[in-house]
């Protein structure tokens, strides 16, 4: 975490509104693409997301190191999101709603969300925290509370799991760093 990252979260839970606006901006898109991995679906995503932000922003006085800001927000959404599936509150998408395509925009493709539908649950929860957010295996395993070993084990299953399907698509070509 940057200093001025650090200096933003400092702000926000003293109160300033428009620190956390910026962090939020700072972190929107990635939140976003993990939220729709999770979710499967582009509009449920955003409501997971603008729920997590609301109770990252009621509760920030609650975060105890500014410099797990990032982990912190990014374990709101991902429970968030399984409250929201646990709840039956994900719902087919409307077909007026705009698909998202542009990966540069912040959006998945069609085919990436196609293999991440291929996975359960946990395996997409781990696969989107270490390619989305960015998180190593030690980072996952101490934001879901588990053993960094199960977290590798998993990891590579899903990418294994990924990899045989790529296989049978496209044969010729090498995926997932063989």
């Amino acid at each position: 975490m940057s200093n001025s990252e650090w200096k933003l979260v400092e702000m926000a839970k003293g109160g300033d509104a428009h620190a956390f606006a910026l962090l939020y901006q700072k972190y929107y898109t990635d939140l976003y693409r993990f939220a729709v991995c999770l979710m499967r679906g582009s509009q449920s995503a955003e409501d997971a997301v603008s729920s997590a932000v609301l109770k990252a922003y009621e509760n920030l006085n609650r975060l105890r190191k500014n410099s797990s800001f990032k982990s912190w927000l990014f374990q709101i959404t991902a429970n968030e999101c399984r409250n929201c599936m646990k709840n039956s509150m994900v719902y087919l998408e409307d077909s007026s709603y705009p698909e998202p395509y542009e990966t540069e925009e912040g959006y998945l493709n069609p085919e990436i969300r196609e293999l991440l539908a291929l996975l359960s649950d946990d395996e997409r929860l781990i696969i989107t925290l270490s390619v989305f957010a960015g998180y190593n295996s030690r980072e996952i395993a101490e934001l879901l509370h588990r053993k960094e070993g199960s977290i590798r084990s998993v990891k590579s299953r899903s990418l294994s799991k990924l990899r045989n399907h790529m296989r049978k698509e496209l044969p010729e070509r090498r995926y997932f760093h063989e």
